[in-house]
């Protein structure tokens, strides 16, 4: 039991490996863990809390995680064209310096980054705190089983240093706490997949198909990882043989997608695996996403006529993804053409996907369930800069009786945010089919997608409720075509369906298209944001963060930084 005791003394130190001074170690800490009063169970629900990135360190930007939320929002979406930073303007910038991550002039002093990096570690050593007194406890009835789930959430925090970082120290239970400052972050690909899938692979013979608790790892997460984990290694046929299983299991698409963007609850079955949030749980605002708390719309003078009192108005969807939900005459989409022409933000009749009303806010259009007023301009702040549309995908109803409160903290509230969706893994295995070939099967798969669309309920026009908002329309794709064809559509469908649910950078990074796609995006954008004027993405750089220059000055030569850097 020494040894748990010693690894959480070393949570204390800032990063993993910030040095501790003589002086800090002389600290007489306080609220002690010792022997007598560690709960095995509370380690473990302690773990899981870490999954939304607040630590309750007495330091800011560990009890606020908005600027490196787990949504990734400010590390895929601003970066990839889903959305612009929004907020304020170019200079209003959480943690200093979110405008340079979405231009990609992004510095290894950047506090963003080392935020986020400081997060997944704090992140890993819980897990590994947990699973090392669960080893000591032979007689705990549930040793094995939390075990098991311990390792799904490792394999989770990992992946997420895998997706942001690409190199990275690997620490686990097994690691001597005088060892810990002499790890290097120079391990291979190959090597730190295989240490993310024998985690999950330990976990699957021992996990439960479902667990009574909601929220648990079960074994559907086990495998929903593992097929991820093969995704990004291209291996697709193991892709598909994952994806079964969970396809197999007790989830399924919601009818609603106005619903399951908003009302807590509504997404469980279709969630497979997802950050839990609460309200009227004892905790002064509730456990909700404080990660994403900027970014619900603006109210000017905190009119009371407005959904949500106030807001950020960080996340604005991007004219890209707008014009992107655009569609032919078949109501398919314009893959090659989308973005040849703007579909403005008052524009009802040009052709558009529904999908594009349920997730993203238009001037005029109807917000959710409120009743006061459709959406108005001044929602947002800054519309010069960063124009009219809103981020409606994932922000809590209004109304819902689950919401934290009528003012601060503004759209926040009960609602779970997915981290692995049903949807995503339908794609997934579409993927897989389509590159190995399987052309009719990977088609259908999207089409199961889209036809989830093609019958959800429409967003209705806020003065007629008997009238559609917009013209809407939507079709199933031929699944007699080529691979090439297969291929643009099921990545134009991953966007269209996932969009500013922090996926798409890591798609255009994995697809190894990201500095083509990227850099013609921002030279197109450059016209209407001119902030994008000259802006670069380097090829064999920007893929990936820099290691935190922090952590590297304090390993004392231990870390390097990544190439280009």
């Amino acid at each position: 039991m020494k040894t748990i005791i010693q690894h959480i003394s070393l949570i204390l130190c800032l990063g993993i490996l910030s040095a501790c001074s003589d002086d800090y170690l002389n600290v007489q800490p306080e609220n002690v863990i010792s022997e007598e009063n560690i709960d095995l169970e509370s380690l473990v629900v302690n773990a899981y809390s870490g999954l939304d990135y607040r630590f309750n360190t007495g330091e800011f930007r560990d009890l606020w995680p908005f600027d490196h939320a787990p949504s990734n929002w400010a590390f895929s979406d601003i970066r990839s064209g889903d959305a612009y930073k929004g907020g304020g303007g170019v200079g209003d910038n959480p943690g200093g310096g979110m405008h340079a991550l979405e231009i990609h002039q992004v510095f290894p002093s950047s506090d963003n980054v080392y935020n986020l990096w400081r997060a997944i570690y704090f992140g890993i050593f819980r897990i590994n705190n947990a699973i090392i007194a669960l080893e000591d406890a032979t007689d705990f009835e549930n040793r094995d089983l939390r075990i098991a789930e311990l390792k799904v959430l490792r394999a989770h925090f990992y992946f997420e240093l895998m997706k942001n970082f690409g190199s990275f120290a690997y620490i686990d239970e097994n690691t001597p706490v005088d060892q810990v400052a002499t790890v290097p972050n120079s391990f291979d690909a190959d090597f730190l997949w295989g240490k993310i899938e024998e985690d999950l692979n330990d976990a699957i013979p021992v996990l439960p198909e479902t667990q009574e608790d909601l929220g648990r790892v079960n074994k559907m997460v086990a495998y929903a990882y593992l097929a991820k984990a093969k995704l990004f290694q291209e291996e697709w046929s193991e892709v598909i043989q994952y994806t079964d299983f969970v396809l197999a299991g007790n989830y399924r698409l919601m009818e609603d997608l106005e619903r399951l963007y908003s009302e807590p609850g509504y997404a469980n079955p279709e969630n497979v695996f997802a950050i839990q949030y609460s309200v009227d749980d004892g905790s002064e605002f509730g456990n909700v996403n404080f990660g994403d708390l900027l970014n619900s719309p603006d109210s000017p003078s905190d009119d009371l006529n407005h959904p949500y009192l106030n807001g950020d108005d960080f996340h604005k969807p991007s004219q890209n993804i707008v014009n992107a939900f655009k569609v032919n005459e078949d109501g398919l989409p314009l893959l090659d053409t989308y973005n040849d022409s703007d579909l403005a933000p008052r524009d009802t009749e040009t052709p558009v996907d529904p999908r594009l009303d349920h997730s993203i806010g238009r001037p005029g259009m109807k917000w959710k369930s409120w009743e006061p007023l459709a959406q108005q301009d001044n929602w947002s702040r800054d519309v010069a800069t960063y124009g009219l549309y809103l981020r409606k995908k994932n922000q809590i109803d209004p109304n819902s009786d689950l919401r934290a409160s009528g003012g601060f903290p503004w759209a926040k509230g009960a609602l779970d945010h997915p981290l692995i969706k049903l949807s995503d893994v339908i794609l997934w295995k579409a993927e897989a089919s389509i590159e190995l070939g399987d052309i009719e099967t990977g088609m259908t798969l999207i089409n199961q997608i889209r036809e989830r669309a093609v019958n959800a309920p429409r967003v209705k026009d806020f003065v007629d409720n008997t009238k559609d908002a917009a013209n809407y329309q939507i079709g199933l794709y031929p699944t007699a075509v080529s691979q090439d064809f297969a291929i643009q559509a099921l990545r134009m469908e991953r966007r269209l369906e996932l969009h500013n649910e922090g996926h798409h950078f890591y798609d255009l990074v994995r697809w190894g298209i990201a500095e083509e796609w990227i850099d013609d995006y921002m030279a197109t954008e450059s016209t209407k944001r001119s902030y994008y004027s000259g802006a670069d993405f380097t090829g064999g750089r920007d893929e990936y963060l820099p290691i935190p220059q922090i952590e590297i000055d304090a390993s004392g030569g231990v870390y390097s930084q990544r190439e280009n850097y």
